[in-house]
């Protein structure tokens, strides 16, 4: 790790833990620079996820040393990635989107996934997974049982399905980008 990259590391775990704030003194080639030395040390999956998400959305806005986060890139709220070996789960891309969930709808959208979470306020909503294209199925999914369209169990034959199409080499819209406009 390199000098002085210490205290930064530790001011990007305290903006990460708040919310994932922005290193406002730092440039995005230092940011991009920092992010690089710190994924260095990262497994090997999350190394990739973090590249992939610096390519697509540009230098994380927060460092620290088991995550890089993102903050209004287009959709998303925030955007966490996270190493492999010090996640609490097995999702290492978490993603959120603002959403709002109708309290009447959000134990049925818990019983979902555990991988899927609503804030406390109910304002927004997370999916947690390897890949972004499994957080937009999610949360596609999760839309659909915030309008009462699907059910818990409806939603996990159609995720189960669209993952197994997948693996074949084939496509879903539901895996390539929001298909819906605001919430309910």
């Amino acid at each position: 790790m390199k000098t002085g990259l210490v205290s930064i590391v530790a001011l990007g775990a305290a903006l990460l833990s708040s919310g994932c704030g922005e290193f406002t003194g730092f440039g995005g080639e230092r940011r991009l620079s920092l992010a690089q030395d710190i994924m260095s040390v990262w497994s090997e999956g999350s190394r990739i996820t973090g590249a992939a998400m610096i390519d697509k959305y540009g230098p994380p806005d927060a460092l620290a040393r088991d995550a890089l986060g993102w903050r209004e890139r287009g959709r998303w709220m925030r955007i966490v990635v996270r190493d492999r070996r010090r996640a609490e789960t097995a999702g290492i891309l978490e993603q959120t989107v603002e959403y709002y969930v109708p309290e009447s709808r959000r134990r049925e959208l818990e019983a979902f996934s555990g991988d899927v979470r609503v804030s406390r306020e109910g304002t927004a909503i997370s999916s947690r997974s390897d890949d972004e294209a499994l957080n937009y199925l999610a949360l596609n999914l999760a839309d659909g049982i915030g309008r009462g369209i699907l059910d818990a169990e409806r939603a996990r034959g159609y995720y189960r399905r669209a993952v197994d199409l997948s693996r074949a080499g084939k496509t879903s819209p539901l895996m390539e980008g929001f298909l819906f406009i605001e919430s309910p």
